[in-house]
């Protein structure tokens, strides 16, 4: 976000840097629910593979990736088209409006996979993958750094080319995380999914 911030003040302008710490927050939102999941399912996934139940860890894992992608889609599809509404309940007047609801509606798009990498990362770490985990996130800034220089210093791009940089390089890093778990070779698998009402409790408030 500082990286994002620095380059859209500096070549785009205050403007732009204005209208996207506008759209920011319900960005942030959006992935903070991914997290919440993410980490509140991590405390009891923990505790089932301490006491050797792998099924009831398998399931509460499954679940959790589901919820994630469900929770992302539903408030993808809430900031795309309620972009307009939304802008200027947070603040946006007539000359920041469009702005805002570009990069907006460009996150919102790439949602569903880009909030997973919020979550991912943790359940590496529970299979012991602590370095791997580390070195994806480290790549996945580097990467947005590679992305905005591309889009907004070689391409020219506006807000939609910063919105995409830091996007491209979370769903990136998203299914480079996926793929261990989907070639079903680590401590944690993908499972036919049980859920309940006490799952959900138990991961809210984990989160």
């Amino acid at each position: 976000s500082i990286l994002e911030g620095i380059f859209i003040g500096q070549i785009l302008g205050e403007g732009a840097f204005a209208a996207v710490n506008i759209a920011m927050p319900l960005v942030m939102i959006n992935f903070s629910l991914a997290d919440l999941i993410g980490v509140g399912a991590s405390a009891p996934i923990s505790i089932a593979l301490g006491k050797e139940n792998h099924e009831t860890a398998n399931n509460i894992f499954s679940c959790s990736v589901i919820m994630i992608f469900c929770v992302s889609i539903i408030m993808g599809s809430i900031m795309f088209f309620a972009a307009v509404p939304l802008s200027r309940l947070m603040g946006a007047d007539d000359v920041l409006l469009d702005t805002s609801v570009r990069y907006l509606r460009t996150a919102a798009l790439c949602s569903p996979l880009a909030a997973l990498f919020f979550a991912m990362d943790n359940y590496l770490r529970i299979c012991g993958h602590v370095k791997t985990s580390m070195f994806i996130n480290i790549g996945c800034n580097v990467g947005t750094l590679g992305f905005l220089t591309l889009f907004l210093l070689v391409f020219e791009m506006d807000v939609v080319g910063a919105a995409l940089a830091t996007c491209i390089s979370m769903c990136t890093c998203a299914v480079i995380c996926l793929v261990p778990f989907l070639r079903n070779k680590q401590l944690l698998k993908f499972t036919k999914p049980k859920f309940s009402f006490a799952l959900f409790k138990q991961i809210a408030a984990c989160g």
